[in-house]
């Protein structure tokens, strides 16, 4: 009572209206530190930038727990694939690593006694004696040829040298020890940098002038052809890409396996081409009885970057 209309209603307070002016000197100060920050994004790797045609498809398979096909098939005058797996015998010093037991004894066995003096010391160090020459930066991408159960190779993938592994053999049994060391030592191993394949060294699956650096350990013995996969690797390495490759050495005789003298070795070589256009070829023994080849391509070096 007593009170007007007026004073009953609420008394409005007067809105504040604020403005936060920012300077475009600031803004564009906020706008250089962020791009300082941030990193740049590395392209993801693509196992097929470096595969023939024929294999691009089968690349989208590629994992460190699984076994990928690249074995090229013949074809005949109209273009169909030939099934010559009947027709064609492997030769015994490829077909015996085909058991079972030889992965077995690659992987458990034979270690100790490569430690021993049988070659140049056991999986570590043959595997630091090929990383001293490789020179993985980080951005290598490498090739473990005839990597048998992976011992190599799988080193150089958890290295952090490397951009990207590939560890290729013919024989499927060691292949699956591989995987097994792998998973064993890995988990899932599906974050490791490493491709396995099953693939032929005479008739490599990748592009010409692909690959930075290759470690061939005590296998050009056990292939059938070694000019055939000698040239192969020559084909696929980059100008400047490095070759690291061990074998062993007559007087083992020449029963089963192809064993070679230096001379011998030094020819293969150089008849793939290693040596030339400013390339580097050394070839010497270590314990009399293991050969090993020391070789980069020649050409200038231009590595991509990555």
């Amino acid at each position: 009572p007593g009170q007007t209309m007026a004073s009953r209603l609420p008394r409005r307070r007067p809105q504040r209206h604020s403005r936060c002016l920012i300077s475009p000197v600031v803004l564009l100060f906020v706008k250089d530190v962020a791009s300082f920050s941030a990193p740049a994004q590395t392209p993801s790797f693509k196992p097929a930038d470096y595969l023939k045609d024929e294999f691009t498809k089968a690349s989208d398979f590629l994992a460190p727990s699984g076994i990928v096909e690249m074995i090229p098939k013949r074809r005949s005058s109209s273009g169909n694939a030939i099934d010559d797996t009947q027709s064609t015998p492997t030769p015994l010093r490829q077909d015996m690593f085909s058991s079972p037991l030889i992965s077995v004894l690659y992987e458990r066995i034979l270690p100790p006694l490569w430690e021993a003096g049988l070659r140049n010391g056991g999986p570590d160090q043959e595997y630091q004696n090929a990383a001293a020459y490789l020179e993985g930066d980080g951005s290598t991408v490498g090739l473990d040829l005839s990597c048998g159960t992976g011992f190599v190779g799988i080193r150089m993938a958890k290295s952090g040298d490397y951009r990207h592994v590939f560890a290729l053999d013919y024989s499927r049994q060691m292949l699956n020890e591989c995987v097994a060391t792998v998973r064993r030592k890995n988990d899932t191993g599906e974050d490791l940098p490493l491709s396995i394949i099953r693939g032929d060294a005479g008739k490599l699956p990748f592009n010409d002038n692909s690959i930075d650096a290759v470690h061939w350990g005590a296998a050009m013995h056990c292939v059938p052809d070694a000019e055939a996969a000698m040239a192969e690797v020559f084909r696929i390495l980059k100008p400047g890409g490095n070759l690291y490759a061990t074998t062993f050495l007559r007087p083992f005789p020449d029963v089963v396996f192809r064993f070679f003298d230096l001379d011998e070795l030094k020819d293969i070589a150089t008849g793939a081409g290693f040596g030339a256009d400013g390339g580097h070829l050394e070839v010497k023994a270590d314990k009399r009885v293991y050969g090993v080849i020391l070789a980069a391509k020649g050409g200038e070096k231009e590595r991509e970057a990555q």
